[in-house]
């Protein structure tokens, strides 16, 4: 499901897979545990840690500077899949169809949770995956 090229797609995307709600309210929600939970863990590994290793920014200025419109990525996938209760899986195009290049899985009994897919398309552009029946 193609999603708008307006910098927010990755947001488009993963509301799109959750069905709750808009790919703007998703990065407001984003923006704001990063700033409030610079500690929370990830993978064993304070949240500020992997913001400083992407960004070199603390966790309140990467927040403040992803509220106004910077392209989402890893860190708000696995932020989205611990606020959501969900996986958030990533694939990429390949042959016939698609290949799974990363997992954001819920850290609590992941084969439980509902996947939120989303494909990567290149450059700095995601759109929604939707499963096959």
């Amino acid at each position: 499901m193609r999603q708008p090229g307006d910098g927010s797609c990755l947001f488009h995307s993963m509301s799109y897979g959750l069905a709750s709600c808009d790919g703007n309210a998703l990065r407001a929600e984003i923006c704001a545990f990063i700033s409030r939970h610079p500690d929370y863990l990830i993978c064993e590994t304070p949240l500020s840690s992997w913001v400083k290793w992407d960004s070199g920014l603390t966790a309140g200025e990467y927040a403040r500077r992803m509220s106004r419109g910077q392209w989402g990525g890893g860190i708000e996938m696995a932020v989205c899949s611990e606020l959501k209760s969900c996986n958030v899986h990533v694939y990429e195009r390949s042959g016939l169809g698609y290949k799974r290049i990363s997992a954001f899985d819920y850290h609590t009994e992941p084969a439980t949770r509902r996947v939120v897919r989303v494909v990567y398309q290149g450059g700095v552009h995601y759109d929604a995956l939707i499963p096959s029946l």
